[in-house]
């Protein structure tokens, strides 16, 4: 799958965050769209389904552990992965996080050459294993309970 086919979703607040985010994943030659909330995003998946969701937590209105809970408890969108981005330190946020379905988090301030590599990674772990039962990842034991990342 080239990368031009392929749709990220940014869900940011910050437009300067999001125009940075905009730029970084742009530059690998995937296809960009920018919600500035929550309720906006959900909006823009009612349209079309993208390929990946990279959502700041920390948002008004629809905060970004609500929306990937919206997107993975519903069947239209439960299959795109979900990345959390964070400025949080709390254990308990991720935590949270992993409750809600998030696939996976990141923590800013982030290194760009990160952030593409885990994007890559999910792309590609969704494409080899679409339509079966198989995911790649790790178990982490964190407060008491048993979490996939993948």
């Amino acid at each position: 799958m080239k990368n031009e086919n392929i749709e990220i979703l940014i869900v940011e607040d910050s437009p300067a965050l999001a125009e940075k985010l905009r730029h970084l994943i742009q530059s690998k030659g995937y296809r960009v769209r920018v919600a500035m909330n929550g309720n906006m995003a959900l909006e823009f998946l009612a349209e079309s389904k993208p390929n990946l969701v990279l959502s700041d937590i920390v948002m008004p209105g629809i905060d970004g552990y609500e929306l990937c809970h919206k997107i993975k408890s519903d069947g239209r969108w439960c299959d795109i992965p979900v990345i959390l981005i964070t400025s949080l330190n709390d254990p308990k946020g991720i935590v949270h996080g992993l409750e809600c379905g998030a696939d996976n988090f990141i923590r800013k301030p982030y290194e760009d050459k990160q952030l593409l590599a885990r994007i890559d990674f999910l792309l590609m772990s969704r494409s080899m294993h679409r339509g079966e039962k198989v995911q790649m990842g790790m178990e982490v034991y964190l407060q008491g309970k048993w979490h996939f990342i993948t």
